[in-house]
């Protein structure tokens, strides 16, 4: 019985070994299908930029994007190759531990029954040679009795001894050469998938490199036509310069309110305790937000960069753009106040959210479904995305600011990186 738990407890730890791989790849395979899903999206936006005229700039964006997904997707792959690998390994070592046991198992088999049948002998030949009774009363005194009763039922212990620890042995090798054939199917399963990831980490290196050569020929088509885009990224760094200013000086004013609302109240602080404790909860949750739409990709990352097809010229963004779908619903990052709702020339309405010491703003907006001094939670909607009559682009603006000071939205959002 002892030995039966034993070997059920070596087949339980050796299964939830492999459980919690198993749970590992889970893990990887739901990355994988999000990645691929992102993917797609991609994919979609950046086949409908191409029916575009003159739109080489959003299908570099949205290139450069499909390129990091598919890098991502590559490091996913390879980790669940390796996890495959040590899976593989584990299970090719249980098989080896359990080949020798069983081979040390037969042999002590072979040799307990080789002992017992010269037991048998050896008590046939002994009662056909000598009556038992006659032995035992033949005796010469007690004591040479009590050693020769001693004698025959040792003969008898060691006999049934032997038999029970062939049972045993028996039983022992059974659930052995048992879960032998279970290892050899799961080694075979295990590197029937091992080779059908190698097959997708070639195929998807093949998709990333055929992603990398159309992204060369959208920068060759970019520096054929350089003097148009220069101008085109020159007219959206004015328009985006001006986005800017209005949103500064808005948040400068509803800092400033605080501040003349704090000495009214004599407060030293121009937070409340309730802002003080926002701020604080805001602060926890970094890289932890949610998205501000259910469903998009982030074409434009936050700060100042080169431009990687026109020389001289540099972009910025004070916080991220995220190209999604016509009629999606904008949603707050987290639980706030609406502290202004205002219009921005050719990019729609836009809302600015209160977090403390924190602010939320969400431009480029058709429809807005909450009011100035509304309190708002995470994942509440706040409106409608707008969609340009021109271009037929749905996109969304959006930023952190801490007072002053702009924040790197990415750094903030949930797996946004």
């Amino acid at each position: 019985m002892l030995r039966l738990i034993k070997y059920l407890l070596l087949f339980f730890f050796v299964f939830c070994g492999i459980t919690s791989f198993s749970q590992t790849k889970k893990d990887l395979q739901k990355e994988k299908e999000q990645i691929q899903k992102e993917i797609n999206e991609t994919n979609k936006k950046l086949n409908k930029e191409k029916t575009k005229k003159n739109n080489a700039l959003k299908e570099l964006t949205l290139s450069n994007q499909k390129i990091k997904q598919h890098n991502h997707l590559l490091t996913n792959i390879q980790q669940t190759i390796n996890i495959q690998n040590s899976t593989i390994s584990k299970v090719e070592k249980n098989i080896e531990i359990l080949n020798v046991s069983i081979q040390n198992k037969k042999t002590e088999l072979e040799f307990s029954k080789l002992v017992l049948s010269k037991l048998i002998y050896q008590t046939y030949i002994w009662k056909n040679t000598y009556n038992e009774s006659f032995f035992l009363i033949s005796s010469s005194n007690l004591n040479q009795l009590y050693k020769r009763k001693q004698y025959l039922n040792q003969l008898t212990v060691h006999r049934t001894n032997q038999i029970n620890k062939i049972n045993k042995l028996t039983v022992d090798l059974k659930l052995e050469q048992h879960l032998l054939i279970v290892k050899k199917a799961t080694l075979l399963d295990e590197k029937l998938n091992q080779e059908q990831l190698l097959l997708v980490n070639k195929l998807e290196s093949k998709n990333l490199q055929s992603e990398k050569n159309k992204n060369s020929l959208i920068v060759n088509k970019i520096k054929q036509n350089e003097q148009f885009y220069r101008i085109e990224l020159t007219n959206k760094k004015i328009e985006s310069k001006a986005v800017d200013d209005q949103i500064k000086k808005i948040i400068e004013e509803e800092i400033r309110k605080a501040r003349v609302e704090a000495e009214k109240n004599n407060n030293g602080s121009p937070l409340t305790p309730e802002s003080i404790e926002l701020s604080s909860n805001f602060t926890s949750n970094k890289g932890k937000l949610p998205w501000p739409l259910s469903k998009g990709v982030i074409t434009e990352k936050y700060g100042i960069k080169k431009h990687q097809a026109i020389s001289g010229v540099e972009t910025k963004n004070n916080g991220i753009n995220f190209s999604t779908d016509e009629g999606e619903m904008v949603r707050v990052v987290f639980d706030g106040i609406v502290s202004r709702i205002f219009f921005i020339k050719g990019k729609g309405k836009a809302i600015l959210v209160n977090h403390g010491s924190y602010f939320t703003v969400y431009s480029g907006l058709k429809d807005v479904i909450v009011q100035t001094g509304e309190k708002v939670f995470a994942k509440q909607t706040l409106g409608t995305i707008v969609t340009s009559e021109t271009s037929g682009d749905s996109e969304l603006h959006f930023e952190i600011w801490k007072g002053k000071e702009t924040q790197n939205p990415v750094k903030w959002l949930y797996k946004a990186n």
